[in-house]
């Protein structure tokens, strides 16, 4: 819709509140700084690096998502934090619209958070939704300058993919577009990717999270709660625990949230502060939920 926003909350470790809505960015607003007409907006994507805060986020002039591109906009940390306190909309000043094809530069799409690699700079999944449905790597440099586009792997309908590091690399999961299976994949270095293993868990077209804690990873995921609800009415839990058999096995730990018939716990997104794990994501389309456990709970799960 035209008329949404992009805003952000400010959350309180001491209080455990969070703050009020702030804007940060309109479609007429980021098409005013693009110089481009920007009819819709989503997707959006913070990250913060190197005392600046980034921003990545996917808009659309004409048709849906599948006609998208991804903006990349910036601010110092310092003063965006403070004009966030101070419930302000923070001064974001526009980078660029990424340039990921030399013909439309179309149908490009972000969700997931960047992984930091070893250089200086991070690493930003993303999707491309024509045609073959693929997942891709940006490789930024310590200054958010694009190096290079990286395809992992030459599988179709997979979306959405989660990284986080892994060993001396990283470790992704993906999302299947119309198809149960769920892939995972590790690497040797962000340019050279391991072949992708099939899980022993489903994936029904729903958007999925990773975490490493301490080195273990685990997945929070949706499926059906039971025969006849949707699959998304669930929000579930699991740990990576490969065996030379199947290297890539979950272990299903248990249900963080579920909803009635109908509705739907989806989209989650985790952040880890400290001993604390705080995982967002919306219920029936209504409201964002958040919901915390500590690490202490992770280790007593079966």
């Amino acid at each position: 819709m035209g008329d949404v926003k992009i805003y952000a909350h400010l959350y309180n470790l001491k209080t455990q509140e969070w703050s009020p809505a702030i804007s940060l960015l309109s479609a007429p607003l980021l098409s005013q700084k693009a110089h481009e007409f920007v009819k819709i907006l989503g997707n959006p994507v913070l990250y913060a690096t190197h005392n600046t805060l980034y921003l990545f986020v996917v808009g659309a002039s004409l048709g849906g998502w599948a006609t998208s591109k991804i903006y990349g906009l910036s601010a110092p940390l310092n003063r965006a934090l403070k004009q966030l306190q101070n419930n302000q909309s923070p001064q974001l000043d526009f980078m660029q619209t990424l340039p990921l094809s030399p013909f439309l530069n179309i149908s490009h799409l972000v969700r997931t958070s960047p992984l930091p690699t070893d250089d200086g700079g991070f690493v930003l999944p993303i999707y491309q939704e024509l045609a073959r449905k693929t997942s891709l790597l940006l490789k930024f440099d310590t200054h958010a300058r694009l190096e290079s586009v990286i395809q992992p792997n030459s599988l179709k309908q997979q979306l959405q993919p989660s990284l986080v590091p892994y060993q001396h690399c990283a470790f992704m999961a993906f999302r299947s577009y119309k198809r149960f299976d769920l892939y995972t994949q590790t690497c040797q270095s962000p340019l050279k990717w391991d072949q992708p293993k099939l899980s022993n868990l489903k994936n029904y077209d729903d958007s999925l999270n990773l975490l490493n804690v301490n080195g273990t990873i685990y997945l929070i995921y949706n499926a059906p709660l039971q025969e006849g609800y949707n699959s998304r009415s669930a929000l579930m839990l699991a740990k990576f625990a490969p065996t030379p058999t199947q290297p890539g096995n979950f272990k299903p730990l248990g249900i963080l949230d579920s909803t009635q018939k109908g509705g739907e716990v989806s989209y989650p997104a985790t952040l880890i502060f400290k001993d604390k794990v705080h995982v967002l994501y919306t219920k029936d389309r209504q409201q964002i939920q958040h919901l915390v456990f500590n690490l202490a709970y992770l280790k007593s799960l079966p």
